[in-house]
């Protein structure tokens, strides 16, 4: 499993990916804000999953980065606020995480997501 992490600070991308090495998982981090990505950063292609971090409900998302994300099935945004509080999402992402969530919560998403795509198969 290779998941790629947008705009995660040190605490929470520092949390996350542990979880993804404890899941077996391999990380790749882009560290940019979602208004400072470029397209060259294109890795999210060979990616299953790519979390997205949300500061802020009012936070703006590149449109080039929206535009390639909403093609992409494995999309999880985390946010310390919850999803309701983001009425004007830019997408409908797989799975939606409020920080600070568990390991539990995150196996549940990937094994959700994984079950997703095998249904589809």
């Amino acid at each position: 499993m290779h998941c790629l992490l947008i705009n995660y600070d040190g605490g929470s991308q520092s949390l996350l990916s542990q979880y993804v090495l404890r899941a077996g998982g391999q990380e790749l981090s882009l560290a940019t804000s979602p208004e400072g990505y470029t397209t060259e950063a294109n890795w999210w292609l060979t990616c299953d999953f790519v979390f997205l971090h949300l500061t802020c409900p009012d936070e703006n998302v590149r449109d080039e980065l929206a535009a390639q994300l909403i093609h992409h099935p494995g999309v999880v945004i985390t946010s310390p606020f919850p999803k309701h509080q983001f009425p004007n999402l830019f997408m409908q992402p797989f799975a939606f995480l409020t920080e600070p969530f568990s390991f539990k919560k995150f196996t549940d998403c990937i094994a959700a997501y994984q079950q997703e795509v095998h249904r589809k198969r």
